[in-house]
């Protein structure tokens, strides 16, 4: 995906980050600006440079809502070595049990195959810890529904998506030729490890 998602940690006015993203991101000219109650997004627009030449945009989303996290934050390291830009900070991020619980409140709430994919790919790539999933996927899902989806409601909402073309074939486009996914595969598997522990 050439988008990058943010959380403001902070409540705070969001002026001053906008202003910082813009600083870094110069090279990419000045962004459109679309702000929402919840989330504020900045789309630069620009040309690819491999040809065909085609009109491209990045798109930098800001969760400006859910100023908390569930389980401690992690720095983690991060380098960039090309021939537009070398550096190297460290990024403040949630732990990866916190991310999958998220993700797993989006694969209820949208309909988009490619959480089902994130799931799988985390379920079969990482070690993680499914009850600490569950906690996250329960006080994220708290924090936006005044009722959190039982799991008979959880499982019909999987049954109707994993009949819909649109969903199942969402991935087509996002991933590499040599990237095989099974839909169905995937489905079976987060439920049995993630879905089932919802009961």
């Amino acid at each position: 995906s050439e988008d990058i998602d943010l959380v403001q940690i902070k409540a705070e006015p969001i002026k001053e980050t906008y202003d910082h993203i813009r600083d870094a991101l110069s090279f990419l000219g000045e962004p459109k600006v679309k702000q929402k109650r919840n989330n504020n997004t900045l789309i630069f627009r620009i040309e690819s440079e491999i040809p065909p030449v085609v009109p491209i945009h990045l798109k930098v989303e800001i969760n400006c809502k859910e100023h908390f996290n569930v389980l401690p934050m992690l720095e983690i390291p991060f380098s960039v070595s090309n021939k537009w830009y070398q550096g190297e900070c460290n990024v403040l991020t949630y732990q990866l049990d916190e991310l999958v619980g998220t993700k797993l409140r989006a694969l209820y709430q949208r309909r988009k195959g490619r959480d089902l994919y994130d799931l799988y790919k985390a379920l079969t790539t990482k070690e993680l810890n499914i009850d600490n999933v569950l906690k996250c996927y329960h006080q994220y899902m708290d924090f936006v529904v005044d009722h959190i989806p039982t799991y008979k409601e959880f499982i019909i909402n999987m049954e109707d998506k994993m009949q819909d073309e649109e969903f199942l074939g969402d991935t087509q486009q996002l991933l590499r030729p040599d990237e095989k996914f099974n839909p169905q595969e995937a489905y079976a598997l987060v439920r049995s490890l993630l879905i089932d522990g919802l009961r």
